[in-house]
């Protein structure tokens, strides 16, 4: 095997996978696109149900979950995979705009690793946030803290 190969192959093992289960195309073309060129391997589902699916193929190792989803919403899609002994630890962000207070506390005792307001996208906050969850490799939950409280902390 030639070092360039060995090199690229090595690249490949350890590149970070992260699922997007998103169903507004718009939102989840922005991550996509984001995250992509950070040398994330990524894929999206556009509702509940096909993210499950593509769980268990694509094996990420964070999940971006919108919450208000046609067929399974964010809550029974976080539900199940906490319900997996395999995923307790996968961290599991949600990113929403729902404003409905239970359904984010729902969210929460679901077992989010971190909610975060749709509203205040900030993509440099997200990819932090995002590496800082890899790196450490836990699923940790962090509570809901807000994109521009985030911010202000990395200040």
């Amino acid at each position: 095997m030639t070092e360039a190969l060995r090199s690229e192959t090595a690249y490949l093992i350890t590149m970070k996978k992260i699922l997007i289960i998103e169903d507004d195309p718009v939102m989840a073309h922005v991550c996509q696109r984001l995250l992509a060129k950070q040398d994330y391997s990524v894929a999206v589902a556009c509702d509940g149900a096909k993210g499950l699916e593509l769980l268990t193929d694509f094996q990420p190792d964070l999940v971006l979950l919108d919450l208000m989803m046609p067929k399974t919403n964010g809550v029974e899609v976080l539900t199940r995979i906490r319900a997996q002994e395999a995923l307790r630890n996968l961290p599991v962000i949600v990113f929403t705009n729902a404003c409905i207070p239970t359904f984010i506390e729902e969210a929460r005792h679901a077992g989010a690793t971190r909610i975060l307001d749709k509203s205040k996208f900030n993509p440099v906050a997200l990819s932090e946030l995002l590496r800082g969850l890899l790196e450490r490799g836990s699923g940790t939950r962090l509570g809901v803290v807000s994109q521009n409280e985030r911010i202000e902390r990395l200040h």
